[in-house]
């Protein structure tokens, strides 16, 4: 009797005993199960923008030449001011010059006298021709006459208009508007000499103004693809601010340049109050550019090893490992151009404790980017 109460007691505890330590074995399974943070995959339309280092430069800069030779006597602008096409800049002594023109416009006159009566002449000699009174060798003799009197009207003419020009070239006009910088000679030197460095001043054309930069060849190849109207150029001044006249993309060349990987590029910026100075290096910024159904992801999401990068997905309530291929960065998002469909789930936190294969429960999904 006492025996079968001790084995049905003995039987009791072991049983007793197998039951708890099953149930804390499904207890630890449960504690070891890792929460998570998630964030729905959505194909979608994306904005992006591309920021490069960039350099303004002047459309138009015009080296004022001194075209004669002749002493400064004037000069009718304000160092740093601006001027317009057509304003006369500086005076060169014209006395030489006009003196020229007035014996070109002689020689013209005494051209012309002599054309007149070479034309007499030959309007006889052949009137005398026809009615055989007038020998061969006179008759060419007279036309020879008139046609060299011709000639050298011809050559009188173009003589006048050599000094004219020359006379013209004693008033320097500006060629172009913008702002015109020091002079590099004081009146009364002597300006135009031949071997001489004839350059007088400089006006720089300052609106609009280029920013002139370069895109990397991966960036090039989605850039090349857009509508230029549609892209917006963003001009950042060197305290990081936003200039408030947005630009436009107005050129991308053709030629990678081999030692950089880069595509040059320049944008076009009105510059009104002349705020923008050519030679100044800050950024630009292109935007209004549109990636078309893309996939984007938080970058917390992202994890990387010796083979690349990767991201945990949520599957059937584990961690699984997924190789992805990176695009663009938007924000603190990126884009994927490979690796990940619609609708997948994607891990952002915990990823440090995480192993592939690893027991997860999603505690909140990231709204979309």
């Amino acid at each position: 009797m006492f025996v079968k109460l001790f084995l049905g007691v003995f039987c009791g505890v072991v049983l007793f005993m197998g039951c708890s330590k099953e149930d804390k074995t499904n207890a630890q399974q449960q504690n070891m199960t890792i929460p998570v943070n998630t964030h729905k995959v959505q194909v979608q339309d994306v904005q992006i923008s591309f920021e490069y280092p960039s350099k303004l430069t002047s459309l138009q800069s015009v080296e004022i030449y001194a075209r004669v030779e002749g002493t400064l006597l004037a000069q009718n602008f304000v160092e740093g001011s601006l001027v317009k096409e057509g304003d006369k800049l500086f005076k060169i002594d014209p006395a030489k010059y006009q003196a020229n023109v007035n014996m070109a416009k002689a020689q013209l006159l005494t051209a012309q006298a002599n054309l007149r009566a070479a034309s007499r002449d030959w309007k006889r000699a052949k009137a005398l021709f026809e009615k055989k009174a007038l020998s061969p060798k006179e008759y060419d003799l007279a036309q020879s006459t008139y046609e060299e009197a011709s000639a050298a009207v011809a050559s009188a003419k173009a003589n006048l208009d050599n000094a004219m020009i020359d006379l013209g070239y004693t008033d320097v006009i500006a060629p172009a508007s913008g702002k015109i910088s020091m002079k590099r000679y004081d009146i009364g030197d002597l300006v135009g000499k031949t071997g001489a460095d004839n350059v007088l001043t400089t006006i720089t054309q300052l609106d609009p103004i280029h920013a002139e930069f370069s895109i990397p060849s991966n960036d090039y190849y989605f850039v090349r693809t857009l509508n230029y109207e549609n892209v917006k150029a963003i001009y950042l001044m060197p305290d990081g601010m936003p200039y408030e006249r947005e630009g436009k993309l107005d050129f991308i060349d053709s030629v990678l340049e081999a030692s950089t990987a880069t595509i040059k590029a320049r944008a076009i910026v009105e510059n009104p109050e002349h705020l923008l100075v050519p030679g100044e290096f800050s950024r630009i910024r292109l935007e209004g550019i549109v990636a078309k159904d893309s996939i984007v992801i938080p970058q917390v999401a992202l994890m990387q090893d010796a083979k690349g990068s990767y991201v945990y997905k949520f599957v059937d309530g584990k961690a699984q490992q997924t190789p992805v291929v990176l695009g663009y960065n938007v924000g603190n998002n990126v884009i994927i151009k490979s690796g990940l469909n619609d609708g997948d789930v994607v891990i952002t936190s915990q990823l440090i404790k995480i192993r592939p294969g690893a027991a997860v429960t999603p505690i909140n999904q990231s709204p979309k980017p």
